[in-house]
């Protein structure tokens, strides 16, 4: 009789090349010594092979009761080895809250509403308060370049950019970005959803861009229609980044 195979054991980790998300680095454990063992053994032929390209932790696989993994260890881990994690989705709260500790952005991160089961008679419709009026939130404003490393946030509304984003800065907003100067680090727009966010600036040049977790990186110059000139970028179909002049 033909032996039988045994079947593969799951790797800690694995890689994925999607046509929207770039790099998405999938998680099925968090314990440090599968991590650290699979990774030595995954990159050992081609140490450099990813150039420092933008990449996502997918946590979707890992168990709801799962333990944090060693977020800075495994970003600095992975960075030596050419990839470049900037972000986790599909995150229970515990490993969101620790990876934004670690200074990673979550995307996606708002909790889907369960829904009532509604019941079987109404005796009478009790009266509907009105909504609660919304809360504008202001845009926030940076006068100041920001340098490589330096990373913004604006919760909940819009970020004002009047400086240079220098390579290696990050600007992150709920809402829309505006970049009034040259745009050459990162810009995420709608970081909790929102795919009517957009990123305006004078002048692209960007390492990377995303609107509501669909991000898309320059591994040389945008288009010549839009290279160092003042653009927008948004989404199509909510599943497509869009760039087009100003």
């Amino acid at each position: 009789m033909p032996r039988r195979r045994e079947p593969r054991p799951t790797p800690a980790l694995e890689l994925k090349t999607t046509r929207l998300a770039g790099i998405q680095i999938i998680l099925n454990s968090a314990e440090h010594a599968a991590l650290d063992t699979h990774i030595s053994t995954l990159f050992a032929a081609t140490p450099d092979f990813f150039g420092g390209e933008a990449a996502v932790f997918e946590c979707g696989r890992l168990p709801a009761d799962a333990a944090a993994p060693d977020w800075a260890w495994l970003m600095q881990e992975l960075k030596s080895r050419g990839l470049n994690p900037f972000a986790v989705q599909n995150a229970s709260n515990e490993l969101a809250a620790a990876a934004t500790a670690a200074g990673l952005l979550v995307l996606n991160a708002a909790a889907p509403v369960a829904l009532a089961a509604a019941p079987e008679a109404e005796p009478a419709a009790a009266p509907v308060p009105p909504p609660a009026a919304s809360v504008s939130v202001p845009a926030r404003i940076i006068d100041k370049p920001l340098r490589s490393g330096q990373r913004v946030y604006a919760a909940g509304g819009d970020i004002v950019v009047l400086a240079a984003v220098n390579p290696g800065a990050e600007v992150i907003a709920d809402g829309s970005i505006h970049v009034y100067a040259p745009l050459k680090g990162r810009a995420l727009a709608g970081a909790r959803g929102d795919t009517s966010a957009r990123i305006f600036t004078t002048h692209l040049a960007a390492e990377l861009v995303s609107i509501a977790g669909v991000y898309r990186t320059f591994e040389s110059a945008p288009d010549a229609a839009v290279a160092g000139k003042p653009a927008q970028i948004r989404l199509a179909d909510a599943s497509q980044i869009v760039i087009e002049p100003l």
